[in-house]
């Protein structure tokens, strides 16, 4: 007579459970690291740790890379775009309680992958499966609301519709990746100034000339390292120290670059300043 072997339920680990207990590895370890990095000022430690950090994460800067291949660019230019924009995630992120490298790291890749797109004429739908969970993600995340009165992270939204929190966080950065610059975002020291009042005064001298040269033409017309700027300032909402800290410089020095590329996109714009308020603002 053959004789069944009794199998716990949990003695054979499913792909899934292996796939999330290496995520979960994963993410703490890099958590681990980025704290070192963020108490150390020895220049050897620190490209000793970053080196780590970007090891543990290689593979997920070539895989979300390959998503985006077949529309021309070469594989590599893209797999070197990823592993710059995590260089870019390391460097602005800040390790703290219930927060997530990956789920930080994932949406800066996707978006400068889009955004080097975008810079070569391509506009980049996210994946159906992403667009299809969306709606999904949306129920479920009124539903946390009404439940327990907060907002659901990234981990809760995962095990709320069953689905990987890398897959959410991906999701959740292609609904937001293509967020124009706002006219209406506030700028300046005292966050009193839109983008629209930086550029001219009254409104309807911007209206006028934007009839003529689109906003977004000239924003096309700027240097990539200056649409950054932008993009940081006015659209990820980061304030002049938090770009100041990202780019190395101080608050000031911030400040003179964003006006900078105001005063550029006025040009090209066809913008004209009052002498006396172009003068103040130096």
């Amino acid at each position: 007579m053959s004789r069944m072997k009794s199998v716990s339920p949990t003695s054979t680990p499913t792909p899934i459970s292996r796939r999330r207990g290496r995520f979960v590895e994963r993410d703490r370890k890099a958590e681990e690291l980025l704290l070192e990095l963020s108490r150390t000022t020895n220049c050897a430690e620190r490209e000793r740790l970053t080196d780590e950090i970007v090891r543990l994460h290689l593979d997920l800067c070539d895989g979300v890379a390959a998503r985006y291949a077949g529309r021309s660019i070469p594989t590599e230019d893209l797999v070197q775009v990823a592993r710059l924009a995590l260089l870019v995630a390391i460097k602005r992120y800040q390790p703290g309680p219930g927060s997530s490298f990956i789920g930080y790291a994932l949406p800066t890749i996707s978006g400068e992958l889009k955004r080097h797109f975008r810079d070569h004429g391509w506009m980049v739908r996210p994946p159906r499966r992403l667009q299809e969970l969306g709606p999904v993600l949306r129920l479920a995340r009124e539903h946390w609301e009404q439940e327990h009165g907060t907002s659901p992270t990234t981990q809760d939204l995962a095990e709320e519709v069953g689905v990987d929190p890398e897959q959410v966080s991906e999701c959740l950065s292609a609904e937001h990746s293509y967020h124009p610059l706002s006219l209406d975002l506030t700028f300046g020291d005292d966050e009193s100034r839109s983008l629209a009042e930086s550029l001219a005064e009254p409104q309807d001298e911007l209206e006028s000339a934007a009839d003529r040269v689109s906003l977004g033409t000239a924003l096309s017309s700027l240097s990539q390292k200056d649409r950054e700027l932008l993009q940081m300032r006015f659209v990820d909402g980061m304030t002049q120290k938090e770009i100041g800290l990202a780019l190395g410089v101080s608050q000031m020095q911030v400040s003179r670059l964003v006006r900078a590329v105001l005063d550029r996109l006025r040009t090209q714009m066809g913008v004209t300043v009052d002498d006396d308020r172009s003068a103040t603002a130096a």
